[in-house]
């Protein structure tokens, strides 16, 4: 039972920080002016920014609630999550499903947090690199457990202006049950 709670955890923690990312779908990969966007190197757009941020709050809102439908609605239809010990998860609706098998497994969430580290801002995707932490109290145990890791979201803008998460992947730094930690670096 706590393997498969701390790796429902860490697919929490994955989907968690992949909220944030958004794209234009619309867009192909050989579009000139997104190239010519790309090479021009990240900006410090405060609009972009702010949205971030508010999707990101939002997100943890909807994690805490254990609302998975509201959680993977911060996905693209064609989003693929990458939780930790995981396979990825491919399409808004298997992200929802893993969102939901998840809060079925954590139980009652005690606190989840975020912090984002770096964005990377392009006119239409944006990189978010961070750190999660987050407790959680398993369905039928009396003993919490904590989760920590790093995380990778990858936003696209969406046609109307908004962000979604078009990719992430989420990684654990605590062990897998059974398995012995490697040395902290020095």
């Amino acid at each position: 039972m706590i393997a498969k709670t701390l790796q429902a955890a860490s697919v929490f923690s994955v989907m968690l920080i992949a909220a944030a990312c958004s794209g234009n779908p619309g867009a192909s990969a050989g579009d000139a002016s997104k190239g010519a966007a790309t090479a021009a190197g990240p900006t410090n757009d405060p609009a972009t920014r702010a949205a971030i941020d508010s999707a990101d709050a939002k997100f943890v809102a909807a994690f805490k609630a254990a609302d998975a439908a509201s959680a993977a609605a911060f996905y693209e239809q064609d989003a693929t999550s990458m939780p930790p010990n995981m396979e990825p998860e491919s399409g808004r609706a298997a992200i929802e499903k893993g969102f939901t098998d998840l809060f079925k497994t954590l139980g009652k969430v005690d606190d989840f947090a975020g912090q984002p580290k770096e964005l990377d801002i392009y006119p239409d995707h944006a990189i978010e690199v961070g750190t999660y932490t987050m407790s959680f109290t398993p369905s039928g145990s009396k003993t919490g457990m904590k989760d920590r890791g790093s995380f990778i979201n990858y936003w696209r803008k969406q046609s109307d202006g908004s962000w979604k998460i078009h990719r992430d992947a989420i990684v654990s730094s605590n062990p897998l049950p059974g398995m012995t930690p490697l040395p902290a670096k020095k």
